[in-house]
């Protein structure tokens, strides 16, 4: 099986095996800092990641979880993969993980992250804005005789 050798950042080498996977140098194994990561990920959850690297000041998190084959990618992979099939998935516990998602992107900011799941949240529990509006139209045909003799009174009866 041939290797195929990526240059990275002009620092290291990576080498990659035909299906992409780094086998040997820079990705190849878990660091200190991706270890330590994924660490507190399995304690405090997935949801929990943007807060957990910006404590470690892991800055190359969102870099690192993209980079397809490297070791830190396959193990965030592969927790993610387990716990979406672990039955702790249900509907209570994605309610729960709904307002968390909330509630951190509102303290970051991240507003249309926190509309999107308010709006999810909304839905789950049955209040759902009305898609469809019925209008009502009523019209009233009257007629009013001026020419007939009025009675005695301050008030005219429409």
């Amino acid at each position: 099986m041939e290797d195929f050798i990526t240059k990275m950042e002009d620092r290291s080498m990576s080498v990659r095996n035909r299906k992409g996977d780094v086998i040997r140098g820079q990705g190849a194994e878990l660091t200190e800092l991706q270890d330590e990561f994924m660490s507190r990920v399995r304690d405090e959850g997935i949801h929990r990641a943007p807060v957990i690297a910006r404590d470690l000041n892991y800055t190359s998190y969102y870099r690192d979880r993209r980079n397809i084959g490297t070791a830190f990618h396959k193990e965030l992979m592969k927790f993610v993969n387990e716990e979406s099939s672990q039955i702790e998935s249900a509907k209570g516990t994605n309610l729960s993980m709904l307002v968390q998602i909330r509630d951190t992107a509102l303290a970051t900011g991240d507003m249309k992250a926190a509309m999107e799941a308010i709006k999810v949240i909304n839905d789950m529990q049955g209040h759902k804005a009305p898609t469809k509006v019925q209008s009502t139209k009523l019209d009233i045909k009257a007629t009013i005789d001026l020419t007939a003799p009025q009675e005695d009174s301050e008030y005219l009866d429409i």
